[in-house]
């Protein structure tokens, strides 16, 4: 901790093998049901893939603590160039965990941009299917058009 109370400024890299146990109690913030063992399955393919499809980034404090974690995805699109898709972002922090947010949206952007990606969506669950046809219209995404 810094001496004005903030925590450490989180660095962010992408998930290694040898972070995939420890980073564990981060998951289930964000995983309520996955088990440790297909955790480890997920990440583990994850990190075999090609960064172009996608990965799994990790931010510490200066002590190198896990603080927060961020899965994202890369996708081809019908028309134009591929999408970054943020699957989960999971922060957390005792005084700041937007700071931490804020440390792994700024890094995934950068990625996004070095793998010429043109749009970014976000990954919702389908839990509300009254609410989905809300959520397109109010994205951007849909164009509506009519004679009268």
């Amino acid at each position: 901790m810094s001496l004005n109370g903030r925590m450490s400024a989180a660095t962010v890299q992408p998930l290694s093998p040898e972070d995939i146990d420890e980073v564990y109690v981060l998951v289930r913030l964000g995983y309520a049901d996955l088990t440790l063992d297909d955790w480890r399955a997920m990440a583990t393919r994850q990190i075999a893939s090609p960064e172009s499809t996608g990965g799994i980034l990790i931010a510490r404090d200066g002590g190198r603590r896990p603080l927060g974690l961020l899965l994202y995805s890369i996708a081809p699109k019908f028309a134009g160039r591929p999408s970054l898709q943020v699957e989960r972002l999971i922060s957390f922090d005792l005084i700041d965990p937007q700071a931490v947010a804020d440390a792994m949206i700024g890094e995934v952007l950068k990625i996004a941009q070095i793998q010429d990606c043109d749009s970014l969506s976000l990954v919702r669950p389908m839990d509300a299917p009254p609410q989905a046809a809300a959520l397109v219209l109010a994205s951007g995404v849909s164009i509506l058009h009519r004679v009268f």
